[in-house]
Parts: structure tokens; C-alpha cells; sequence
């Protein structure tokens, strides 16, 4: 197991890693339509950079099969063709990856033994199982504002 202090570095670390990672995107998200391919690879460096950090092993195309899962669960995509608007919506595409992903990851480390974590294939399905659970909850929480919205909106 990590101690606390350990954890809080690697919380600092990996917030750091997302905000350089999202400057990144929003400099490219100048150009539309070509801007959403690079976007995408700014969001593979930043997993690889984050598994890094918190000592996971990041095995061959681990980077672009969890960049693709996260991805299904993020809807912002489209907005990224958008000129200025892509900006702004790009830096919130890969704090949004980010953020899960490293929620995602600390749960795995915090939970895994030093050997478990040697173990690729294993960290790999674990890190899948938090992240279903992350969107899961995500999701829960955005159908509650949205039936909240529309009673408000039945009331008036």
C-alpha cells in the first residue's frame, strides 16, 4: 500500500500532468476538424504520463484501447470542430479524460498490493472496471440534474 503523502504528490502530480496536457490541446484546437486526431493523441500522451506517475505499467496500445474507452463515455467530440469554440471545449475534453482517468487509477493503486501492480494485464482490467463505475456514476448524476431541470421547469 502507498502512504498518504505519497498519494497527495501523485494527486499534485497527476492535476499538473492534466493541466499541461489541456494547454497542449487547446493550441491545437485552433484547427478545425484537424485539431480532434491530435486532441486524441494529447489524451494518449497524458495516460501514459499518469500511468507514469502513479508507477502503473502502461503495456503496448494500453494508450489508445483507453483513450477509445473513455472516449465512448465523453460527448464533447463534435463540439472540437467548432473554430474558438473548439478551444475551450478541447481543454475540457482532456481535463474531463484526465480527471477520470486518474480517479480511475488511484482507486486501482490504492487498492492493489506492490505485486498486483507489476501486473499489466491485471491493472489494466481494474483500471476498466473503476472507470465503468466512474461513467456510471457520472451518468447517474447527469440524468438527476436533468429530471431536477425538468421538474423545475413542470413547476413554474
Amino acid at each position: 500500500m502507498i502512504s498518504d503523502e505519497a498519494h497527495l504528490l501523485m494527486g499534485k502530480q497527476a492535476r499538473e500532468c492534466i493541466e499541461t496536457h489541456a494547454k497542449q490541446a487547446i493550441a491545437v484546437s485552433f484547427i478545425p476538424l484537424v485539431s480532434l486526431p491530435i486532441v486524441y493523441g494529447v489524451c494518449a500522451k497524458m495516460i501514459i504520463n499518469l500511468d507514469k506517475i502513479f508507477g502503473i505499467p502502461t503495456a503496448k496500445g494500453w494508450d489508445s484501447e483507453i483513450t477509445q474507452d473513455i472516449m465512448a463515455g465523453v460527448i464533447a467530440a463534435p463540439a472540437l470542430a467548432i473554430p474558438f469554440l473548439g478551444a475551450g471545449v478541447a481543454a475540457m475534453f482532456v481535463k474531463s479524460i484526465g480527471k477520470s482517468y486518474a480517479q480511475a487509477v488511484a482507486a486501482v493503486v490504492s487498492a492493489s498490493t506492490r505485486q498486483e501492480l507489476t501486473d499489466g494485464a491485471l491493472v489494466a482490467e481494474r483500471v476498466k472496471g473503476e472507470l465503468k463505475k466512474i461513467y456510471a456514476q457520472q451518468r447517474q448524476a447527469r440524468l438527476l440534474r436533468i429530471s431536477n431541470r425538468e421538474k423545475k421547469a413542470e413547476m413554474r
